[in-house]
């Protein structure tokens, strides 16, 4: 939590920080990740008439499944945040192309603004390497580690019949 009040009685102009905080996991899309690093933001916070910016740069490093292979993989985030602190109502229409933040209080739970922002600087498919080779989708043996042995098993028969002749081409 960041406190503004000096901001909002005029004693300063801007507040600096510079925090970490060990989260533990962040939630997105309704699936929780395990953060492997405390969330570090290092920005400030600046009276913009009876609003206020936010500028912070926002890295951790949190843990999630390879999309292919399905193994762990640690992927480090790192991304600007840019948005504005609204005390009162306002036209969206005039933000946007902005992130925009209600303020309640003196208060502001810059953790609730990451994960709001979350959503788009996230991949949406994370690789354990650019190589990574999967499972087979017949066994379910992590290619990239050992040798599937289904491919020789599977008759015809086992094919859809509209791929079939797919099967001879490879021969």
């Amino acid at each position: 939590m960041l406190n503004i009040e000096s901001l909002f009685n005029r004693d300063k102009e801007q507040i600096d920080f510079d925090m970490s905080e060990n989260v533990g996991h962040i939630s997105l899309h309704q699936e929780k990740y395990e953060l492997l690093s405390p969330m570090h933001l290092v920005g400030k916070v600046v009276r913009a008439g009876k609003n206020y910016i936010i500028k912070a740069d926002v890295d951790f490093v949190y843990k999630t499944n390879c999309s292919r292979c399905l193994c762990d993989v640690e992927v480090p985030i790192n991304y600007s945040l840019d948005a504005y602190l609204m005390r009162e109502n306002y036209d969206e229409a005039d933000f946007e192309d902005s992130d925009v933040f209600l303020l309640d209080g003196m208060q502001v739970n810059l953790t609730d603004i990451v994960n709001s922002t979350l959503s788009y600087n996230i991949p949406l498919r994370v690789l354990c390497n650019d190589d990574c080779k999967g499972i087979c989708s017949g066994c379910g043996v992590d290619l990239n580690t050992q040798i599937c042995m289904c491919e020789d098993s599977i008759e015809v028969d086992d094919i859809d019949p509209r791929f079939a002749k797919l099967k001879e081409l490879l021969k």
